[in-house]
């Protein structure tokens, strides 16, 4: 997976569903761009487009924007 198709999930998360056009404005490129993107995302399951136009993570898309969490504190002496 791209970068660039990661930080399209990234914003989808964070926004819990987006359309084209605020995914776009919000990664500062075109909305062009973005549909080839969630057009790949689709079709390999990690996104669905919901009648509203807007998208959300499917559980497949959902394991690639899971923050990896710490064991243990990092301490420095």
């Amino acid at each position: 997976m791209k970068g660039s198709e990661r930080q399209v999930l990234n914003v989808i998360k964070e926004m819990k569903a987006a359309d084209k056009e605020s995914i776009a404005f919000k990664l500062v490129v075109s909305v062009e761009y973005v549909t080839q993107i969630c057009s790949i995302l689709s079709k390999d399951g990690y996104i669905e487009e919901k009648p509203n136009g807007k998208f959300k993570l499917t559980l497949e898309g959902k394991k690639f924007v899971t923050p990896i969490k710490a064991k243990k504190p990092l301490i420095i002496i």
